[in-house]
């Protein structure tokens, strides 16, 4: 494990695992493209849609050789180095318990990223897209490469996560998360239950109201069934936004998010408000004790989670 560790360390030297992954990406995503074209009729596959992903994969690379991954990486050692209270080896159970702590801290952070306003604005970038392929796993807010969104990553090196776990954790599980973004998989049994499957994950990705804010999870469910978010694909869900942004322009689709918060800000008659704003689940209105006037305003400006998520 120790050979293998330093082998995959070697390859994402500097802190970047994009050397890794992109080669694998690119043959899931061919492979995927080929087998939508070869068997799926139902649907058309969108090109204009995929080329904006995929030009908005190009920059996440940029960013995430530059600093993308160094400057978490850092962090994370001067945490792990000062501050770890447990010390996790390189045994097998070691590397069990670092997987764990850190699928469940990619669920808190996901499930924070959908409750709470100023999170909610970079997160809704990937699930703005109407499509539901390869090419949205990497469709993300450009921030998200710095690990901004995920706070509770942070903590990991406090409870025994070193750099080198989170490196190798990250390729099996961004592996996991690309697979998962696909419609030609169909629903897989009790595995459905127990993993986060593509028919699991297009649960999260549906905008169906029984859908919403359900299937957290990056790997596993259980965190999902603990916590009661837990869903079965039913039905195969509707993409994007009920509120569709109607764009494959990456700038447009990059600012539509905090173009929400920000109204919601203005919209907010306090600055305490406008604080809470930040905090509060998306679908909280500030002006709810305002005049009717005031909340057709926050309607207009799409501030209800019901409209962007």
């Amino acid at each position: 494990m120790d050979q293998l560790v330093e082998f995959v360390m070697n390859i994402v030297d500097g802190g970047s695992i994009y050397g890794f992954l992109v080669p694998i990406y690119v043959g899931l995503l061919t492979a995927e493209r080929v087998a939508h074209a070869c068997l799926e009729q139902r649907v058309v596959w969108n090109n204009r849609e995929a080329v904006s992903n995929l030009f908005l994969t190009g920059i996440f690379l940029g960013l995430g050789v530059a600093v993308g991954h160094l400057l978490p990486l850092g962090l994370m050692a001067l945490v792990y180095e000062n501050a770890a209270i447990i010390d996790l080896s390189s045994g097998l159970g070691d590397w069990l318990v670092a997987f764990l702590l850190y699928d469940l801290a990619w669920y808190l952070d996901h499930r924070i990223a959908h409750r709470t306003g100023a999170f909610w604005a970079m997160h809704h970038v990937h699930h703005s897209c109407p499509e539901y392929n390869m090419t949205v796993a990497s469709r993300g807010f450009i921030l998200d490469t710095t690990l901004l969104s995920r706070p509770m990553f942070y903590l990991l090196p406090i409870f025994g996560v070193s750099p080198a776990h989170y490196i190798m954790i990250s390729i099996v599980t961004n592996i996991w998360g690309i697979a998962q973004h696909t419609r030609m998989v169909g629903k897989l049994g009790w595995l459905d239950l127990v993993f986060a499957t593509p028919s699991s994950h297009r649960v999260h990705h549906g905008v169906e109201s029984h859908y919403i804010d359900k299937n957290f999870g990056e790997v596993l469910m259980v965190w999902d069934h603990l916590f009661g978010t837990f869903q079965i694909e039913n039905d195969e869900p509707s993409y994007g936004v009920t509120v569709p942004i109607n764009t494959v322009n990456p700038i447009k689709i990059q600012t539509a998010g905090i173009g929400w918060l920000c109204a919601k800000i203005r919209m907010a008659p306090t600055l305490k408000l406008k604080f809470l704003v930040l905090l509060k689940p998306p679908e909280w209105e500030p002006v709810s004790e305002t005049t009717d006037k005031a909340r057709d305003i926050v309607f207009r400006t799409r501030s209800a989670k019901r409209e962007f998520s």
